[in-house]
């Protein structure tokens, strides 16, 4: 069993006392048992003030996660904090770590690093959270992560978020940690061994939102790189709807969701959404996540704040009707909070209201979203990486 409790602070300038802030909320609040792990979401600021050595010194226990742009817990919503949930427990175990040498073979990074912690436990392996950055390496789509964790630890759920912050586009602080280490082009992770059962839920763009009916086809692609739709060279297509023009696109188009459904006859698939990222080089349009030739691709605008307040209802009470509920995260893509626009908060306040007050909780943005979307025939979870989505997972 695991217990748990959401700690967090907004002293940024004096980072001795908000170690001590935080380590006080955790002895006032929890008895730590024998494993225990704290998870991160945090403004940039506070790492880059140097908060991680001194509160990992001070804590005395691993420490993974990394920045985002806005934070919910069970005391506060809002946006310049320090925010972690600590998991505690004496039947579970936490295996935190991290990469080196990400960018240059992420298969390899992630063998050498999980296959140690993996051999280090007795017990099944029953989960792996990650924590990517976003880079400017566009040979790493999402997907990739996914695929390389799936490759060492087998077909267990897999959950987290690429760690974000307000430079839209750009991201050029967005930072993982692991205990005092903070690095922008390396993966932290814990793995989760032991008498655990943990339950997703995912929440996009509603079926009746204003994504169009007219879909078309994705005829050649590599990856998360689209070469040609319908048969047209990729830039001949966008410009021949609208969005591009010499082989730019237009102001905007980027942030369009895209709906691909991989649907073949005699086989089953849960539909995921896409963000494009843009023209490469060659002429081909690279995508935040894989695309394969043969997938429909729906083209929508930009969901409304009622779409995505419906949707997040609609998971709340999905939610609400689990027990045993010990612990839950959320991560949000950040496209949804810039959606919202005049009240940049209202899906956290949305999520933290919903959520029984007993429950501890951190909910926070995302520079893409990583959960499973259900199960194959053999009861394997389909794990899935995806944009423009909030996603959330209940220990």
């Amino acid at each position: 069993m695991i217990k748990a409790v959401s700690i967090y602070t907004t002293i940024i300038d004096d980072i001795p006392l908000a170690c001590e802030d935080l380590k006080n909320q955790i002895d006032s609040k929890l008895t730590l048992l024998k494993n225990s792990i704290g998870i991160v979401q945090c403004d940039p600021e506070f790492l880059e003030n140097g908060i991680m050595e001194p509160l990992h010194n001070a804590l005395g226990i691993p420490l993974v996660g990394g920045t985002t742009v806005s934070i919910a817990t069970n005391d506060v919503v809002d946006d310049l904090i320090f925010s972690m949930l600590i998991l505690t427990s004496d039947d579970v175990e936490f295996a935190a770590s991290r990469t080196n040498g990400l960018m240059d073979d992420y298969n390899l990074a992630i063998e050498d690093s999980m296959k140690a912690a993996i051999a280090a436990s007795q017990k099944p392996l029953k989960m792996a959270l990650i924590f990517p950055t976003v880079t400017d390496n566009e040979n790493l789509p999402g997907d990739c992560y996914v695929e390389a964790v799936e490759s060492v630890c087998g077909r267990i759920p897999v959950f987290g978020t690429l760690s974000v912050n307000d430079a839209i586009g750009v991201f050029d602080r967005s930072i993982s940690v692991f205990n005092g280490d903070i690095f922008k082009r390396e993966l932290s992770y814990v793995l989760f061994f032991g008498d655990i059962s943990p339950r997703f839920f995912i929440a996009s763009v509603p079926s009746k939102s204003n994504i169009n009916d007219t879909s078309t086809v994705i005829t050649k692609s590599d990856g998360h790189i689209v070469q040609e739709i319908n048969n047209m060279p990729v830039s001949e297509y966008f410009e021949s709807i609208g969005f591009a023009l010499n082989g730019k696109f237009n102001s905007g188009i980027v942030l369009i969701p895209i709906l691909v459904d991989n649907h073949k006859e005699g086989e089953s698939s849960v539909p995921f959404m896409r963000a494009m990222i843009d023209f490469n080089e060659d002429g081909h349009v690279a995508f935040r996540g894989k695309i394969p030739e043969g997938a429909r691709i729906t083209f929508g605008s930009m969901p409304s704040t009622a779409d995505i307040l419906t949707a997040i209802e609609e998971i709340m009470e999905e939610i609400a009707k689990e027990k045993d509920i010990n612990a839950a995260l959320f991560f949000s893509c950040i496209v949804r909070q810039l959606t919202i626009g005049s009240d940049p908060l209202k899906e956290l306040a949305l999520v933290k209201g919903s959520l029984g007050a007993d429950i501890p909780f951190v909910a926070s943005y995302s520079g893409g979203e990583i959960a499973p979307i259900g199960h194959d025939s053999k009861k394997n979870p389909i794990n899935s990486f995806h944009n423009y989505s909030l996603i959330a997972c209940l220990f």
